[in-house]
C-alpha cells in the first residue's frame, strides 16, 4: 500500500504544535504501561553497577549511575583511557558545580561512588555489569563470555550496543536469559530515554531489572526488538545517507544542518556527526557492511572524514572547524566533497531547495519507522515518536515522525 507523503512545508501552528504535546504525552503513558514489560515483583535490590569501558559513552554511563546514588565500578584495562574517563567525568560534574545544579556536597558525594579501576577481577561484586566497548561483534561476544566466567551467578549482563546482533552477544555470553541490551542515547548522563532490546533468549526477571535499572537512572525505557540499529539508529541511517548524498552533490554541510534546524530538527545532521564522532560511526559502517550491501558511494563522505582523520569535535575538525565548541564552518570541505563526488560520477547539483533537503532526509526516516513498525521491532508508533523526540531532537511540536505522518 502506497500511504500518503507528509507535506514537508507545513508551518507549525499552535493547535498543531497543542495536539503534539498532547500525543506526546498519550505516547509516554502507554510506554510506561505497556503489555511488552514483565509484571515482576523484584524483590533483590540491584545496589552496584559496573561499566566496562571507559571512553565518552561508559564515563556518561557511570556518571549517570553514581547521580542516581549507585556504587560504581568503571573499568578500563588501559590506564591513560580510564583516567580520561574518570577526568571526563569529573569535568562535567564541575561544570555543573558552576551552574548550580548539584546540591552543596553533592560532587563530592557522587564521586565517592565512583571506583575506577583497571582490574577485571571488580566485576565480581556487580550486580550488573555494562558493557560499553569497540562496537565490534567479536569484540563484545569475547567480553560477554569473559563476564560470565567472572560474575556471579545472580548479575545481569547488559550491552550497550547501539547496532550489533544482540542474540550473537547473547549467545556467546553463557547465560543468553541474563543478557539484555541498553542502548543509551549520547550523552548518557543526560538524555533520559533509551532503548531496552529483547532477545529471543532473555528471560522476564532480566527485562524486569533491565526496567527498573532505567528508571532509577531517570530514563524513560522503550522496548526494542532486536534488529539492526534497533530503533533509533535504525531510522538514523537512511536520514544519514540522505545528508552524504546531498554533500555529494555540492550542498554544503552548513546549509544542511540550517535547513533541518530551520525546519525543526534540534541539531543538524553533520553536526551531530561531529559531536558522534566520524571515525566511530566508520566502524558502525563497517560492521553494517559485513550484513548489506553498501556501494562505493554509501556513506562516502563519512567515511573519508574519518580516513582523513577529521573525527569531529574530537580532532577539532570534521565537518566544521571548531573552536572550543563553536562550529565554524569549513572552506575545505567543499573541496573533500568535489574530489569524492569526481571519482564516483556524481555531477554537481548544488541548487536544491531547502523544501528539497527537508524531504529528502526526512521523508527515508518516516518510510524506515513505517517498516520498523511493520516488522514489530517497535511495540508502537508512538513509541518511535519518544525516541526521536527525546534522544534525536526532532521537532517537539510536530510530535515524532509518525506523528508528523499521519499517525502510520
Amino acid at each position: 500500500m502506497n500511504l500518503p507523503r507528509p507535506r514537508f512545508e507545513t508551518a507549525i501552528t499552535p493547535a498543531s504544535a497543542e495536539a503534539a504535546r498532547r500525543h506526546l504525552q498519550a505516547a509516554r503513558s502507554a510506554c510506561r504501561d505497556g503489555a511488552e514489560w514483565p509484571r515482576i515483583d523484584l524483590r533483590a535490590p540491584d545496589e552496584t553497577l559496573a561499566v566496562v569501558g571507559a571512553g565518552t559513552m561508559g564515563s556518561g554511563i557511570a556518571q549517570a549511575a553514581i547521580a542516581a546514588g549507585l556504587r560504581t565500578v568503571l573499568i578500563d584495562e588501559r590506564p591513560e583511557g580510564l583516567a580520561r574517563g574518570v577526568q571526563r567525568i569529573r569535568d562535567s560534574l564541575d561544570h555543573q558545580e558552576s551552574r548550580g545544579r548539584l546540591d552543596p556536597g553533592g560532587r563530592e558525594a557522587q564521586l565517592a561512588r565512583l571506583c575506577p579501576t583497571t582490574d577485571w577481577a571488580a566485576v565480581r561484586g556487580a550486580d550488573i555489569v555494562i558493557e560499553a566497548v569497540y562496537e565490534n561483534l567479536q569484540v563484545k561476544q569475547a567480553l560477554m563470555a569473559q563476564l560470565h566466567r567472572l560474575c556471579p551467578a545472580h548479575t545481569l549482563l547488559v550491552s550497550n550496543t547501539s547496532t550489533l546482533d544482540l542474540d550473537a552477544i547473547a549467545e556467546a555470553s553463557g547465560r543468553p536469559a541474563q543478557v539484555v541490551g541498553m542502548h543509551f542515547l549520547t550523552p548518557a548522563q543526560v538524555i533520559p530515554l533509551l532503548e531496552v532490546v529483547r532477545t529471543a533468549s532473555v528471560d522476564a526477571p532480566s527485562l524486569a531489572r533491565a526496567r527498573r535499572l532505567a528508571e532509577r537512572l531517570g530514563k524513560l525505557p522503550v522496548m526494542s526488538g532486536n534488529a539492526w540499529g534497533f530503533i533509533g539508529n535504525r531510522l538514523f541511517e537512511p536520514y544519514l545517507r540522505e545528508v552524504d548524498a546531498l554533500q555529494l552533490e555540492g550542498v554544503s554541510a552548513a546549509r544542511i544542518d540550517r535547513a533541518l534546524e530551520s525546519w525543526g530538527m534540534v541539531i543538524g545532521p553533520c553536526r551531530s556527526l561531529d559531536m558522534a564522532g566520524t571515525d566511530l560511526v566508520s566502524q558502525v559502517l563497517a560492521e553494517r557492511g559485513r550484513r548489506y550491501p553498501q556501494g562505493p558511494a554509501y556513506r562516502r563522505i563519512t567515511r573519508r572524514l574519518a580516513e582523513l582523520g577529521r573525527f569531529g569535535h574530537k580532532t577539532g575538525r570534521g565537518h566544521y572547524l571548531y573552536e572550543g565548541r563553536c562550529a565554524v564552518p569549513d572552506p575545505d570541505l567543499a573541496r573533500v566533497c568535489a574530489e569524492a563526488a569526481a571519482e564516483l560520477g556524481i555531477a554537481p547539483r548544488p541548487e536544491v531547495s531547502d523544501a528539497e533537503i527537508v524531504s529528502r532526509c526526512v521523508g527515508p526516516l518516516i518510510d524506515e519507522g513505517r517498516q520498523v513498525l511493520a516488522e514489530g521491532v517497535a511495540c508502537r508508533s508512538g513509541d518511535i515518536d519518544l525516541v526521536w523526540v527525546i534522544g534525536y531532537g526532532f521537532p517537539a511540536d510536530r510530535g515524532g515522525p509518525m506523528h508528523f505522518a499521519g499517525g502510520a
